[in-house]
């Protein structure tokens, strides 16, 4: 049973409400040295992780099967990235902090547009839960980039088709034999980008089909942050030019 279409009022008034949490949680964050910066991703990646342990622990008790929650989404494998990156340094900081903002931020975005948990009721315990944790999942990368601890390269950008090479050939191993479908491997979230895609495909090449969408949103995640850090570079050096000519 669906209980709430994508994009009724409450949805949209939870995506607006996310939206506001993020900017002015970032909008302070400017404020914060590096130490504190520090203490903060921590203590969100952390926060994190528990929401996620007391949401299976409740659905568990209330009937869930422990298959149907273990940790193989994408969004899932994005608590430990976020874990990993918040509490290491130097480039294995760096590798799970750009996997955490260019491939996980976008998974985490699209289930809250497109959230496939509206099988519960909307102010239900698990819904709010699910949302909140996806907020989380937004945040912490974005707060990374902004603090300077991302550093986003265009030959970086094979970082996160190593990871999906790691993690996909298993996750789908496991969804064939018992009959799940973590990470939407088989099927896809009805009205979601995913759908699109398995529709085009006429689901015989839907793996292909979700590979080249991959690549495409990475190739156009690369392009915008490099752009607009460029466009930032020249907006600051005319900026500085002209104060120099002012002189």
């Amino acid at each position: 049973m669906i209980y709430y279409e994508h994009f009724c009022p409450e949805h949209i008034g939870t995506v607006l409400f996310i939206t506001t949490c993020i900017t002015a949680t970032l909008l302070w964050s400017r404020k914060l040295n590096e130490k504190r910066t520090d203490i903060l991703v921590r203590v969100l990646s952390v926060t994190l992780f528990s929401a996620e342990a007391i949401q299976d622990i409740l659905a568990y008790h209330e009937g869930f099967p422990i298959t149907s929650f273990l940790p193989m989404h994408l969004c899932n494998l994005g608590i430990f990235v976020n874990l990993l990156a918040s509490f290491t340094r130097g480039k294995v900081s760096s590798y799970f902090s750009e996997v955490s903002l260019v491939l996980i931020m976008p998974g985490a975005i699209g289930a809250i547009l497109f959230p496939d948990w509206n099988y519960r009721p909307f102010w239900d315990w698990l819904n709010l839960t699910i949302f909140f944790t996806h907020l989380l999942l937004t945040l912490i990368p974005l707060l990374f980039l902004v603090k300077g601890r991302t550093h986003v390269k265009f030959s970086h950008f094979w970082y996160s088709l190593l990871f999906m090479l790691v993690v996909v050939p298993p996750i789908y191993a496991y969804d064939m034999n018992f009959d799940n479908n973590y990470m939407f491997l088989r099927d896809p979230v009805d009205g979601s980008p995913l759908e699109w895609v398995y529709n085009l495909s006429d689901g015989k090449h839907y793996i292909l089909g979700l590979f080249f969408l991959l690549v495409g949103v990475l190739a156009f995640e690369y392009a915008l942050i490099i752009g607009l850090r460029a466009l930032k570079k020249k907006l600051k050096k005319a900026k500085h030019s002209e104060a120099q000519a002012e002189k």
